[in-house]
């Protein structure tokens, strides 16, 4: 099974919201904290909210971390 396969498991482990799901499926592609906006039509410092609410839930620190952590144990 592959890692994006394994996002809705994860989002509902974390209970991420809808658009906490978005952003991590966009992230574990590479996006950009612009490109996260320009495609979800928000602002750069919404993202970064939500990247703070996801880190929160996650219960870790950074973007490489949460993409570690969605490939390492579900590859």
């Amino acid at each position: 099974m592959k890692a994006a396969d394994m996002l809705p498991l994860m989002a509902e482990v974390y209970v991420w919201s809808e658009r906490e799901r978005q952003m991590v499926q966009l992230m574990v592609q590479g996006f950009s904290t612009k490109e996260l906006a320009s495609a979800l039509h928000i602002s750069a410092y919404t993202v970064q909210d939500h990247l703070k609410a996801i880190f929160f839930k996650t219960g870790i620190n950074s973007r490489r971390e949460l993409v570690w952590k969605v490939y390492s144990r579900f590859n």
